[in-house]
């Protein structure tokens, strides 16, 4: 199997490496190009609970360059979704299909729009990477991954997925009910990570501490009573449960952390963002979670702020400020 892994960060080059071990032919696309002549000169060098290994993989910041592929594995930021199913589409062959494990809610409806249902798979993942410089990664947590067709059908492509995932030595489920799988994982990642983004503290901090706690279970509380209102099945029977066990057991670095902590835009718009327009549709309010998503833009607007002006002439600003009308 041709394998392209679309979006090559940290999760995405994990994977590759891990389907390489398998015999997979795998290329790596992603438009950080320092990222990528690191893993081209030197190899991509991934450090898992098992230590060190470098895979020498094919790696390009070139769509055209991809070439024919069997599967296309989607692991952009989903800000990026659209964008790259533009670039890829006219390089993949018309029986190539489709495999997103991104984050969020939106992304599926987004490449049917651009390639059709037939040839989108949907799943979520659980495991956890972070890149730690140009062409090195680590996989600090080996979870659970779930894939499935979007209609709940059992098919080739789909049991040719899971196989690879088990010979590469990483736990997969097959379900027929994906969009539940997908909805968990979202209400997780609603949940937990924008409250490790605002307070820089590790998922398993902020359990143990009471405002964090309490801020953690509000947005909880609201995306748990618009999953119900959608009458979306999740596959655990207390959600809210497992999803605080979780928040108890783990100190990693959620993504929206990582964005934030290095000046870059998060996902919220297709996390928390994402769950205002759900909870407009079904007549559910959600303030604590719009509050939320506005601290998240504050924070990425004040990113792009200092990246412009590092250094603040504070007497000069004011001046200007006191001679300039504030805007009705």
């Amino acid at each position: 199997m041709r394998i392209a892994m679309i979006g090559a960060g940290a999760m995405g080059a994990m994977f590759g490496a891990r389907f390489a071990r398998t015999g997979a032919e795998v290329v790596l696309y992603d438009i950080d190009a320092d990222h990528i002549a690191a893993i081209s000169a030197n190899g991509l060098v991934v450090t898992d609970p098992d230590g060190e290994a470098i895979s020498r993989l094919a790696a390009t910041t070139s769509p055209v360059e991809v070439g024919p592929v069997d599967c296309a594995v989607i692991m952009v930021d989903a800000n990026a979704t659209e964008a790259v199913a533009v670039a890829i589409a006219p390089v993949l062959a018309p029986d190539a299909f489709i495999l997103t494990l991104q984050n969020g809610i939106g992304n599926i409806e987004k490449l049917v729009a651009a390639f059709g249902k037939e040839r989108v798979v949907a799943g979520c993942t659980y495991n956890s990477a972070a890149r730690q410089e140009p062409g090195k990664v680590l996989h600090s947590n080996i979870g659970e991954t779930t894939i499935g067709e979007l209609d709940g059908s059992r098919t080739d492509r789909v049991a040719a997925i899971a196989g690879l995932f088990r010979e590469c030595g990483l736990p997969i489920e097959v379900s027929d009910n994906v969009i539940g799988h997908i909805w968990m994982k979202f209400v997780l990642n609603a949940a937990i990570n924008p409250v490790c983004a605002v307070t820089r503290l590790r998922p398993g901090e902020i359990i143990r501490v009471d405002p964090a706690r309490r801020l953690l279970e509000g947005l909880l509380d609201e995306i748990l009573a618009v999953v119900d209102a959608k009458g979306i099945q999740l596959p655990s029977p207390d959600a809210r449960a497992e999803i605080l066990d979780h928040a108890w057991e783990r100190y990693n670095r959620p993504s929206m952390l990582q964005h934030v902590e290095g000046g870059r835009r998060t996902e919220i718009g297709a996390l928390n963002g994402a769950l205002l327009g759900e909870a407009a549709a079904v007549g559910i309010a959600c303030p604590k979670n719009e509050a939320v998503v506005l601290t998240i833009r504050a924070l990425e607007a004040r990113a792009v702020l200092r990246a412009e002006t590092p250094e603040l002439d504070e007497a000069a600003l004011e001046a200007e400020a006191r001679a300039t009308p504030r805007p009705a």
